[in-house]
């Protein structure tokens, strides 16, 4: 008898999935939509757009991982290799960002955004017309990428201060130093009064990067490469004058020290260990993780050179940052998910701003901030922060096939940064090792011009210099 009723619960079970299969349950099968980048911080962010898409479309489940920079950028090529690749994805080359696609494609992971490869204008009418450029974020005339961070407002460049302690050293934090011998200056005021160093740098890694593009880009650019006169510039008079003002800081004692990551850095600010850092727009929401409120820190712009020249840091086409996987076996809703979350007043631009992520290329920023330090970011970058710099690509279309620059800037990829952080550490001139890497740099780039030139492509070292332009100034000078 227990065998029969053994035999009935399996013919049952086998039954109940049989129906299942075949549609005879209310169960809807969905499609998972896996998309994968490197921001964890925005992690209950994208768990919230996820849930709202699949209200919208319950036919789509959206899995969207996030992890850590350097385990994402170590997965990522492992996923193409095993056919495990997520169906959307972010990436950003590290040397030549608005070559990004061009590496993309020659990798073989990345197809169109749209399957037809021509999105309709509804779509493309929520950037500016000169933001699709072929051999940025177009190919034969096909979109694969599209603006996704603003690049005015996004970016470096910002001085975030401790208003307290800035009180506590009779300075005034509503008229924060606006010249490299104010600052100095403030920097002794607070180190005398408080008792505590006045700036938090990061060295680690890349991380001085933090403080150098706002200096450098105050006195002439943020970019390690010159395009009035298309050379690599870090041995340039002017930003050896930039590095030599960061490092008379340090001679001062002005400086909290260590070779510490942004991380530690971050913490000394909201802790009220260092009054001054400078970081970017992403910094707010980091802060307030940490416990420091808006209303305890102030926001402004750089400092700049009490004489001689001034920059501005660059505004570049490089913010074509997530694309449609070529191992993609759900293309048509890869599509439609990119469609709705580039809506411009859409779920997923209020909120990114809302919760103060940074700007977004395809929304109306200005009304759609709400966040009081992102307001006063906006401001700041409006006054001249950053300038249109010049498009070498659209100069010369068959740098999309050149290989010179990134492979100049490949060799001793992080060099201007540990060039840099060694001469601080070790208090030494930045020239002797700046000219080492510059010479470098520069004979495998016009070396690789030379030959790339000599097998047909039309590319040279002019490609890269734009002499009628100046550093602070919108590139307006036509191709």
């Amino acid at each position: 008898m227990r065998q029969w009723r053994r035999l009935a619960f399996v013919a049952l079970m086998l039954l109940s999935m049989l129906l299942t299969a075949c549609g005879g349950s209310n169960a809807q099968a969905t499609i998972v939509l896996k998309i994968a980048d490197y921001s964890p911080e925005q992690k209950a962010f994208h768990e919230a757009v996820a849930a709202e898409y699949h209200r919208l479309h319950p036919d789509v489940t959206i899995q969207w991982q996030s992890t850590a920079q350097a385990q994402y950028l170590q997965s990522l090529p492992l996923s193409f290799q095993s056919h495990q690749a997520p169906d959307i994805f972010f990436y950003k080359s590290q040397l030549s960002p608005e070559l990004s696609m061009s590496f993309l494609l020659k990798q073989g992971w990345i197809r169109q955004l749209d399957p037809t490869g021509n999105p309709d204008q509804s779509f493309l009418s929520r950037w500016s017309s000169d933001m699709f450029q072929e051999g940025i974020n177009k190919h034969n005339g096909q979109v694969y990428g599209f603006p996704f961070t603003d690049n005015v407002i996004w970016g470096p460049g910002f001085m975030f201060y401790n208003k307290s302690l800035f009180q506590q050293a009779g300075l005034d934090p509503a008229n924060p130093p606006t010249t490299w011998s104010q600052f100095t200056s403030a920097c002794q005021a607070i180190k005398a009064k408080t008792g505590k160093y006045c700036l938090g740098v990061s060295l680690k890694g890349t991380d001085l990067q933090r403080m150098w593009y706002p200096i450098a880009g105050s006195i002439m650019t943020d970019q390690f490469f010159d395009y009035k006169t298309g050379t690599f510039d870090l041995n340039n008079p002017q930003l050896l004058q930039a590095f030599s003002f960061i490092q008379s800081l340090y001679q001062k004692g002005l400086v909290a020290p260590g070779v510490n990551d942004k991380t530690f850095s971050r913490q000394q600010l909201a802790s009220g260990q260092v009054a001054i850092y400078f970081d970017g727009t992403w910094l707010p929401s980091t802060l307030t993780q940490l416990g420091f409120s808006e209303s305890q820190y102030g926001i402004a712009a750089p400092p700049s050179p009490d004489n001689g020249p001034r920059g501005a840091e660059a505004i570049l086409n490089t913010q074509n940052v997530y694309w449609v996987s070529s191992q993609t076996q759900h293309a048509n809703q890869a599509w439609q998910f990119l469609q709705w979350m580039t809506d411009p007043t859409g779920f997923f631009a209020k909120n990114y701003l809302k919760d103060g992520f940074g700007t977004l290329a395809f929304a109306d920023n200005k009304s759609l901030i709400t966040d009081p330090a992102m307001k006063t970011m906006e401001q700041i970058a409006a006054s001249g922060l950053r300038v249109n710099y010049p498009e070498p690509l659209l100069k010369c279309p068959d740098l999309a096939k050149s290989q010179a620059y990134s492979k100049a800037a490949g060799t001793q990829p992080n060099g201007e940064w540990q060039t840099m952080v060694d001469a601080i550490v070790k208090n030494t001139p930045l020239k002797p090792g700046a000219d080492k890497l510059v010479t470098q740099r520069q004979k495998t780039f016009l070396d690789t011009l030379q030959q790339e030139a000599a097998s047909g492509l039309k590319v040279s070292q002019s490609c890269f210099a734009f002499s009628n332009w100046n550093y602070n100034e919108n590139y307006t000078g036509g191709y």
